[in-house]
């Protein structure tokens, strides 16, 4: 730089350090694109020395991935133009979004000797330019669309903006209401009240106010409603807005006697996530659910509704008991919870179903509510959740808890094989091959195992490097043959990588008579000691003389282990 700067003393200012305190990155590109000049910014932002950037084309500095972005605009500042634009730069894996302004360096004769060149990160005004849009947006749709109504004046009361829902409970158009003071179409009894606290509110007094207020329509009927008001003040504490929610309560004080039931619908949809209402009329039994149950259950709310019957019948057989309504509609509970599976549009569905009894004043049961929710997820995780507690993580097989699940529900009357199955000198491979080598024989004896069984036979893992096998309805005769089958597949070399690694087992086997659930435990376990004394017998007789894996054939496991 000390040479362009002595060539062009004009071309850098001599106080750089006041560009190095600058955010945003400055350098100095020749009419080649090379650089004459970086600021500590550009170098940081770079990821580079000041120095080693000095001298380089653009295209080196600034990457393959943002060079074709810029190229274009640098191309126009050669031809004397300022460029201003935005793009997003990349750095790696991660972008920014940034603004580049590239201003032609002209000599005394107008002609483009370089190109000054200023960088600034726009990242965070973007952030915040989407965040208000955003924020913008989600009022608008919660105010247009709330369920009660919504209404904003200005400071003296007149009101600016009002929602759909506020027009229809006054009965009036929303281009009627716009432009109007609240206290137009306030009940005059109560203009005084809500006038004193709007103006508490406007001098600071307080933050908001909610009171009862009565609205009237154009033709003077009075509208009852609860009415909350709040200030949106500027900088300095003044409000520039206030903001009221308003809602009906007309009908709920003209129907008390429906309170119960909309109070137990709402208890039972704050308590669910998902899911619809249903009820049933105590008396006539009729059924009739909401229509976005309808549509969960058979796809479309338009026809009508299911009746109980046909309700009840796409409960799947294995769970309609439970789901029975009939203590209910009897009157001896109140209220219950149960899960069933539900045949629906999409399929068999496990569903939460909780219902309350609701009853006439003399105790009589007058109606059930109830809500459904599918929790097929959650039973779904449950399953999984139960499985890997009977599942041995390496393998894959059953682990002892598993295999004595699988024997209590084996049928009683059957004689069962058990097989205790050991590998020989299992020590001699995890020392010479290492444990991760010694893993993978693990899950490839388990494979083979798998290949030499039927279905509906039982694999486990106990522990190291002991496996056991379950086989149900087994004689004597077909207790050998699997035994024979067992051996073949397991007593051949596994080659791992560029090494052939010994497998060899020892089996010993017993047939056990199944007797009745509370003796079947107990046959297990001394079949299992017969078995397990079999094998170490087998050991003595064959007097195994199996090679001890030479450490000179050790390899390195690979990254990840063979599938398989």
């Amino acid at each position: 730089m000390t040479e362009f700067d002595e060539a062009r003393p004009e071309a850098m200012p001599r106080a750089a350090w006041l560009l190095d305190m600058l955010p945003g990155l400055v350098a100095y590109f020749d009419r080649t694109l090379h650089y004459r000049y970086a600021n500590a910014t550009y170098a940081a932002w770079s990821g580079h020395d000041p120095a080693w950037i000095v001298g380089r084309s653009c295209r080196e500095v600034v990457g393959e991935m943002n060079y074709p972005q810029v190229l274009p605009r640098l191309e126009e500042a050669l031809q004397g133009q300022r460029v201003t634009y935005e793009y997003t730069l990349f750095d790696g894996p991660e972008a920014r979004r940034v603004q580049g302004s590239y201003v032609p360096d002209l000599d005394d004769r107008g002609v483009v000797r370089g190109i000054v060149v200023l960088v600034t990160d726009i990242s965070v005004r973007r952030d915040l330019e989407a965040r208000i849009a955003e924020t913008e947006g989600m009022f608008d749709d919660a105010f247009r669309h709330a369920p009660v109504g919504m209404a904003v004046s200005d400071p003296s009361g007149r009101l600016e903006r009002v929602n759909q829902a506020f027009a229809t409970m006054l009965g009036r158009p929303i281009e009627h209401l716009v432009g109007t003071d609240f206290r137009t179409i306030t009940h005059p009894d109560d203009i005084e009240a809500e006038d004193r606290r709007f103006g508490q509110v406007a001098d600071g007094r307080r933050d908001g106010y909610r009171m009862d207020k009565r609205f009237l329509r154009p033709g003077g009927e009075i509208v009852h409603t609860t009415l909350a008001v709040s200030a949106v003040r500027d900088g300095e504490g003044k409000p520039v807005r206030f903001i009221a929610q308003i809602e009906d309560v007309t009908d709920r004080r003209r129907a008390e006697r429906e309170q119960q039931e909309i109070n137990a619908r709402l208890t039972l949809a704050m308590e669910a996530v998902r899911g619809g209402f249903w009820h049933i009329d105590v008396t006539s039994r009729r059924f009739e659910m909401s229509p976005s149950f309808l549509r969960f259950v058979v796809g479309s709310d338009v026809g009508g509704s299911l009746d109980l019957d046909d309700y009840a019948s796409r409960i799947l057989p294995t769970t309609r008991e439970g789901a029975s309504v009939q203590a209910l509609l009897d009157g001896t509970i109140d209220e219950t919870s149960v899960e069933y599976e539900l045949q629906t549009v999409d399929g068999p569905r496990w569903m939460r179903c909780d219902r309350r009894l609701l009853r006439a004043p003399d105790g009589t049961p007058r109606r059930i509510v109830g809500v459904s929710i599918d929790i097929s997820e959650d039973h779904e995780r449950q399953r999984k959740a139960e499985l890997a507690a009977e599942t041995d993580p390496l393998t894959g097989l059953l682990n002892r808890r598993g295999l004595d699940e699988r024997l209590a529900q084996i049928r009683s009357g059957l004689p069962i094989g058990v097989l205790a199955i050991d590998l020989d000198r299992f020590k001699a491979v995890n020392d010479g091959f290492g444990h991760f080598v010694g893993d993978a024989v693990l899950v490839e004896v388990a494979e083979r195992l798998r290949n030499a069984v039927r279905p509906t036979d039982h694999l486990a893992r106990l522990g190291g490097d002991e496996f056991a096998v379950l086989l149900p309805d087994s004689s004597p005769e077909r207790v050998a043959i699997v035994v024979a089958r067992i051996e073949r597949a397991l007593n051949h070399p596994m080659t791992w990588v560029d090494a052939v690694v010994p497998i060899h087992a020892s089996i010993g086997a017993v047939t056990m008579a199944n007797a009745q659930a509370g003796g079947a435990a107990e046959g297990f376990g001394t079949a299992w000691r017969r078995a397990d004394a079999a094998l170490y017998d087998t050991k003595r007789v064959r007097h195994l003389q199996l090679p001890v894996p030479s450490e000179g054939h050790a390899v390195s496991p690979p990254a990840r282990p063979p599938q398989g």
